[in-house]
C-alpha cells in the first residue's frame, strides 16, 4: 500500500510538471498568435485610416452647375478626355477663356511644399499617401502664372485657376499634360466651392 502511495506521489509531480510545461507551451502560442495578428492587421487598420482620412473628392466626375463665371467657362474635366471627343464637336477648344478647379500638383520635376512657383500641374485627382493620382495627358493641366507671379506651392491643395486654355499635341494616356493654362492666376478653393459650383 506504501509503494502505491509511494508510486502515486511520485507520478503526481510528472502530472504537474507535463502540465505546467502545457500551459507555458499555451501562453507562448497565444502571445505568438496575438503578435502575429496585430502584425498582419495593424499596418492594414492604419492604411484604411490614412486613405480615408486624407482622401480628398476626385473631380472628375462633377458637372459644373452653370457653365460660365464671369466670362470664363467653368471646366468640366471630362471635355478634355480626347477619345471621348474623337468624334463630338463640343469639346472645348483651343483659346478658350476656362476657370477649372483642380489639385496642385509637381510636374516633370519635384517641387518642395512653400516654394514660390511660376507655374504647377493641375489634376482633377489629388490621390493619397498610399495611391498616388493618375496622370493622364489629356487629364493635365500645365499652369502658366502670369508674368512676374508666383505662388506658394502646396501639393494637393484644391486651387481655383483662370487663364486661356491651349491643347498641345502628344499621346492621352502619356504622361505629359496635353493642356495649358497661360496667363493664368490662382486663388485657393474649399469644399465649399464644390457644393456652388457643381454637382
Amino acid at each position: 500500500m506504501s509503494e502505491t502511495v509511494l508510486g502515486a506521489t511520485r507520478q503526481r509531480p510528472r502530472q504537474t510538471s507535463q502540465t505546467s510545461r502545457h500551459d507555458a507551451l499555451s501562453r507562448r502560442a497565444s502571445r505568438t498568435l496575438i503578435v502575429l495578428a496585430a502584425s498582419i492587421c495593424l499596418p492594414t487598420i492604419v492604411a484604411i485610416v490614412l486613405t480615408t482620412g486624407m482622401a480628398r473628392p476626385d473631380l472628375y466626375d462633377l458637372t459644373p452647375v452653370v457653365s460660365h463665371s464671369d466670362r470664363y467657362l467653368i471646366l468640366a474635366w471630362p471635355e478634355l478626355e480626347r477619345a471621348r471627343h474623337a468624334l463630338y464637336a463640343g469639346a472645348i477648344s483651343s483659346g478658350a477663356l476656362v476657370r477649372a478647379l483642380g489639385y496642385m500638383m509637381d510636374g516633370e520635376r519635384p517641387i518642395r511644399d512653400g516654394a514660390r512657383v511660376q507655374g504647377f500641374v493641375l489634376l482633377p485627382d489629388a490621390g493619397n499617401p498610399l495611391h498616388a493620382a493618375h496622370r493622364f495627358g489629356d487629364q493635365m493641366i500645365e499652369v502658366r502664372l502670369r508674368a512676374g507671379e508666383v505662388v506658394r506651392f502646396s501639393e494637393r491643395s484644391l486651387v481655383w485657376v483662370w487663364g486661356t486654355l491651349r491643347t498641345l499635341p502628344g499621346d492621352p494616356s502619356g504622361h505629359e499634360p496635353l493642356y495649358v493654362l497661360e496667363t493664368a492666376r490662382t486663388q485657393p478653393a474649399d469644399k465649399a466651392d464644390l457644393q456652388t459650383y457643381f454637382k
